[in-house]
């Protein structure tokens, strides 16, 4: 590909911008011309009635959802996420609370303790990483502490 550019000369800044105008009048063109028509006619505006309806109570609107979200999560994980599950009921503590970001003395003392159960119990093979992500998505390394805690906790009690 070979492109030969030369360079125009100007005597004066006058000749340089009735060049400039020629091309910008050559590329751009003229501006485009709205047709002349009749003038609109303003109709009467529609009124459209909408029914009211009752308030509904959207708590337990979506309560099969969340249901059938629970069963997903017990589906998927089997007998870790149903662990989980049937802990926290026994403990009264707040699943949504255990998979969050809750930074609760109670609360994390109770995930570490979840964290140990499954991985000494319920499930031994189970990798950190697959751990964490039981608990909300939490890093391997938080899953690593969490069971390390706990089995500290439980060598200094039986000291």
């Amino acid at each position: 590909m070979n492109i030969q550019v030369s360079a125009k000369t100007f005597t004066s800044s006058a000749a340089l911008l009735a060049d400039h105008a020629a091309v910008r009048r050559r590329l751009f063109g003229r501006a485009p011309v709205s047709p002349v028509g009749p003038e609109p006619v303003d109709a009467e505006p529609l009124i459209t009635v909408r029914r009211r309806l009752p308030a509904v109570n959207l708590q337990f609107h979506d309560a099969h959802v969340r249901a059938f979200r629970r069963w997903q999560m017990i589906a998927a994980n089997g007998p870790c996420t149903a662990h989980i599950l049937k802990r926290c009921a026994e403990a009264r503590v707040p699943y949504e609370a255990v998979i969050g970001p809750c930074r609760k003395h109670r609360v994390a003392q109770f995930r570490h303790l979840l964290m140990w159960e499954i991985k000494t119990m319920v499930k031994p093979s189970i990798s950190y990483p697959e751990l964490g992500r039981l608990f909300g998505g939490r890093d391997h390394t938080t899953a690593l502490h969490g069971v390390r805690a706990h089995a500290e906790r439980i060598m200094s009690k039986e000291r």
